[in-house]
């Protein structure tokens, strides 16, 4: 019984040793990226507005998790079941396939630039009608409702783009089908 308690004592106390280790190391992630401390969508608009090395992380963001990885941690966040993150790049000339979008590696091509958006819900209650600007890696990203089917319009000097979306469970965070058009 002794031997028991002694691997048991032994057994604990590696497991809590390894869990502050990755808790420290984790803090000390979040810290360099200026997330520690910050609640999930704060995180997620943060990283969405930085421009960082894809050799260093990814950050996906799908309809429930945030995740965020390097070459030695894997850290998840739920996000809150109310919202959905819907992250969307109009375009002129050059777009990439997306559908879980990666706040660090999807890159657009309208960087920095005002867009007019108008979001509905199909009940056509207006969520969103204003001027948003697109970050440095040329997408715009916005908080909804979760659970919703809606259309999004962007309107970029002359051009424009309607496009319908959902924001469910399993629907896709990324949108990057958004060839504005005159």
């Amino acid at each position: 019984m002794k031997k028991f308690y002694i691997s048991f004592i032994v057994i604990v106390t590696i497991g809590s040793f390894i869990i502050y280790l990755f808790s420290r190391n984790s803090n000390q992630l979040l810290s360099e990226y200026g997330l520690k401390g910050l609640s999930v969508t704060e995180m997620v608009e943060s990283l969405e507005a930085q421009t960082i090395n894809r050799d260093d992380m990814v950050a996906s963001i799908s309809a429930t998790q945030l995740i965020i990885s390097t070459d030695n941690y894997l850290l998840t966040f739920n996000v809150p079941d109310n919202f959905f993150y819907l992250s969307f790049a109009p375009y002129l000339e050059t777009t990439h396939p997306c559908g879980t979008h990666n706040l660090v590696t999807c890159r657009g091509e309208l960087k920095n630039q005002e867009f007019e958006v108008v979001i509905i819900d199909n009940q056509n209650n207006i969520l969103i009608n204003e001027v948003l600007i697109s970050h440095d890696n040329g997408f715009v990203g916005v908080w909804l409702p979760r659970g919703i089917i809606g259309e999004i319009t962007v309107t970029f000097d002359d051009m424009s783009i309607t496009k319908a979306f959902q924001t469910f469970d399993n629907s896709n965070t990324c949108l990057t089908d958004l060839k504005l058009i005159n």
